[in-house]
């Protein structure tokens, strides 16, 4: 929709570049680190990368219920360091983590220091350099680095998650600064994780998955099922929030040695989240009988008398991301929500 009413405003600042972030940083308008200045000019760049109006109404964003606008995103992105022919994704972005099954009210508000990490698929990656090999979720790479932030500026300003006040979670964590990578498709012997999903392979998508943190599991063997020993002991961890709410996309990341060394055993992606599943139950009487003071536990999905990582096997997510050594695999814990993808450029 279309709104002529939703355009942003336009504000003067100091002309010093130090004196821009002291301002925009008083104001509460920044991720703490310095922003691109969001001048006139740079916003139209960013906006001529797509067709919509700037007062095209793209989602509403909780808790405020801020109008996310193709200008306001714009906004953000500048100010991310974004480059223009990032910005269709930054909107697929904001679409998919606004569908319902991805609770975004949840997100922002909890206590949990859950973030949106956004996984890229297709030809979009290797357009746009996006880092799907070494240190993907580490620094160093523009397009990983500014979209993920620009992901978090929206949700900030827009929004209105504000740690502290709209964004309650008690200690946070680097992922709300910036969480993205694409999967390594070119090495994996496995159809990717888009395909899965109904997509075709020259089809770019971005994946929006709630998720607590990164988990490293220095899984240096031979054998898949010593690696899959160590990840599952990992991931069994009853205070991450899917084993109390029962759903969630619990992500587990193979660098290519470890999904070659898989396949060529012959377990695919399926074998691996059956394993999984049924390695990282926990028997209800490990867990605390006394009942927590945000209780949901009556949502719990209980198997024999034990609790599951999530729904079923199929919810986990498996990628191939990261770099060439068969040392460390990854984990990334669920908050407890669906995970939501879209098409980009829709």
């Amino acid at each position: 929709m279309s709104q002529a009413g939703h355009r942003a405003r336009v504000i003067s600042v100091p002309e010093d570049i130090e004196e821009i972030f002291d301002f925009m940083y008083g104001r509460g308008m920044t991720d703490g680190l310095p922003v691109i200045p969001p001048t006139g000019e740079r916003v139209e760049r960013m906006m001529d990368a797509v067709s919509s109006p700037p007062e095209h109404v793209v989602a509403e964003l909780p808790p405020r219920g801020g109008l996310a606008t193709i200008e306001k995103l714009a906004i953000n992105s500048v100010m991310a360091g974004c480059r223009p022919e990032y910005f269709p994704v930054v909107i697929a972005a904001v679409e998919a983590m606004t569908q319902p099954q991805f609770n975004l009210i949840g997100v922002q508000t909890t206590t949990n220091p859950v973030a949106p990490f956004l996984l890229l698929n297709g030809p979009v990656r290797r357009s746009l350099d996006v880092n799907c090999g070494a240190g993907a979720l580490g620094p160093g790479r523009r397009a990983n680095a500014t979209i993920g932030r620009a992901l978090r500026l929206i949700l900030i300003n827009i929004g209105g998650g504000v740690p502290g006040e709209g964004d309650k979670s008690i200690l946070g964590s680097p992922g709300k600064y910036t969480f993205c990578l694409g999967e390594l498709e070119e090495e994996s012997p496995w159809e990717p994780f888009h395909v899965e999903h109904g997509f075709a392979p020259d089809e770019s998508t971005v994946t929006v998955i709630s998720s607590q943190g990164t988990q490293s599991c220095a899984a240096s063997f031979l054998q898949p099922v010593s690696i899959l020993m160590m990840l599952s002991d990992a991931m069994r961890a009853y205070g991450a929030n899917s084993y109390t709410k029962g759903n969630g996309n619990p992500v587990v990341i193979l660098p290519p040695a470890h999904a070659r060394l898989f396949a060529g055993a012959g377990w695919n992606k399926r074998r691996i989240k059956a394993w999984l599943f049924e390695h990282t139950m926990i028997p209800r009487s490990e867990m605390p009988a006394e009942p927590r003071l945000l209780d949901t536990t009556s949502r719990q999905r209980i198997e024999n008398g034990k609790v599951c990582i999530c729904a079923k096997a199929d919810d986990i997510v498996v990628i191939v991301a990261g770099g060439s050594e068969l040392n460390h695999a990854g984990f990334l814990a669920s908050f407890g929500n669906d995970l939501a993808i879209r098409r980009i450029g829709d």
